[in-house]
């Protein structure tokens, strides 16, 4: 698993399943119990396979745009809001009650919402890798152009070779 932005924890958690640039088969990086330690949280009270599916979940609605599974799982954990003020700005602060992995990520989602930055959050149509677009427009659509990537795969300029090709078939 490359960690090239292994300080955006979030982006660490939904590249824990990826496509192997080798071979393009998955890769299920989520195996024990002792895997999800590289989370902050002490004492995890999720069962692996919940995990497993909220993550699933999480990239699904990122690679469709689709939020209804997000907004059951905000119900289904529980998690508490309440409106804070600093510098002159009300603010949401989410939180919960449990050690848990998943209302920890969903927190950083929420968060990511309010702070008006999850729809930066994307996943790459080809390698499905998921990544951070910190372009200006943020409309970027492949994790990567060049090959020299922390993906090692050129996925945009892949895909535009191929759809050129299509295109000029004779």
């Amino acid at each position: 698993m490359d960690k090239g932005n292994e300080n955006d924890e979030l982006l660490l958690f939904l590249n824990t399943w990826e496509i192997s640039n080798d071979n393009r088969i998955p890769i299920e990086n989520l195996h024990t119990q002792d895997d999800l330690q590289i989370f902050s949280i002490r004492e995890n009270t999720d069962a692996l396979p919940d995990v497993r599916l909220f993550r699933n979940e999480l990239r699904h609605a990122l690679a469709s745009g689709t939020i209804e599974g997000m907004n059951q799982w905000i119900i289904r954990r529980n998690v508490h809001t309440q409106m804070t003020t600093g510098s002159g700005k009300y603010r949401l602060e989410f939180f919960t009650n449990r050690h848990s992995i998943i209302d920890h990520i969903l927190i950083l989602v929420l968060q990511k919402v309010e702070e008006g930055q999850f729809h930066r959050y994307k996943i790459c149509p080809d390698c499905q890798w998921a990544f951070y677009d910190a372009s200006k427009s943020s409309t970027k659509k492949w994790c990567s152009m060049n090959k020299n990537s922390s993906t090692g795969r050129a996925c945009g300029t892949i895909a535009k070779v191929r759809k050129y090709r299509e295109k000029n078939k004779k």
